[in-house]
């Protein structure tokens, strides 16, 4: 299959880049075939921006692509998975090259700030999807709180207990989201329509349930950059795999499964190379 086939292609290219690594880093290799679990990470991490970026820019685009049916609820979820992924990826990728996880994270949420202010001021919330009130308010709130606490600018909050309120936040919404996805939509005054919709919604919330898992694995047991990212990056996959092979959410919005398979394989390699 050809997803396959490029999948494990990328990870033979990123074997044999030449790179010199940090002398901190060397601890933080995996050992899969003697492949650089370092490299590997740092090139998923760029193909998860790229996807990402779509997705945040032109989330229609991304829609179109994957063959999801075009509403504002899709778009919107396409958004704002691709906007949190975007966090993830940027965070590990600048984290692996020496700065902290949780000042790479600060960084990834800059576009998060901007698009949810941008929605704030254009009450895309409440006069476009027809959320609750509170759903305009807390998105750039809780944004830029967590943004200035990443990045050390809060004299109540220090980045290590930022990482620890956001493995709260994003855990607690996203596994609502995932597992009783109507009640969180109308906790927040929304509704769902359509398996196109509610499978958006659910991959909003497994970017949430991701994000805890990152942010988790380094703030609370101690895991290294390359560790935690593994542990996302295997939370991706059980996701993944439910919503091909379990509740087949991908097969009912319509999307091409081998399209979902791509990332599965993307997924699992990623958490063999890390941890075997």
């Amino acid at each position: 299959m050809k997803y396959t086939a490029l999948a494990l292609g990328m990870l033979a290219v990123t074997d044999a880049i030449e790179v010199k690594p940090k002398p901190a880093l060397l601890k933080l290799r995996g050992g899969l075939g003697g492949i650089d679990a370092t490299q590997v990470a740092s090139a998923v991490s760029v193909l998860n921006m790229a996807n990402a970026g779509v997705m945040s820019l032109a989330p229609e685009k991304a829609g179109e692509m994957y063959g999801v049916a075009e509403t504002k609820m899709t778009t919107f979820f396409a958004q704002w998975s691709g906007l949190t992924m975007f966090a993830q990826a940027l965070a590990v990728y600048l984290a692996l090259g020496g700065k902290s996880l949780a000042e790479g994270l600060g960084w990834g949420f800059v576009p998060s700030c901007v698009a949810s202010v941008q929605d704030f001021l254009n009450d895309r919330m409440v006069g476009s999807l027809g959320m609750s009130q509170a759903a305009k308010y807390m998105p750039a709130l809780v944004n830029v709180l967590l943004t200035l606490g990443l990045l050390g600018k809060l004299s109540f909050m220090d980045a290590d207990l930022t990482m620890k309120v956001i493995t709260g936040w994003m855990g607690a919404n996203g596994l609502f989201g995932y597992l009783a996805t109507d009640a969180w939509m109308e906790g927040w005054g929304g509704s769902v329509s359509g398996p196109a919709e509610t499978g958006m919604a659910k991959l909003m919330a497994s970017t949430m349930i991701a994000g805890a898992a990152l942010t988790g694995a380094s703030a609370f047991m101690g895991k290294s950059t390359l560790e935690s990212f593994g542990v996302a990056m295997g939370v991706y996959a059980l996701t993944q795999i439910d919503s091909l092979y379990i509740s087949k959410s991908v097969e009912a919005m319509g999307v091409d499964t081998n399209k979902g398979l791509f990332w599965l394989v993307i997924q699992l390699a990623t958490v063999a190379v890390i941890f075997a």
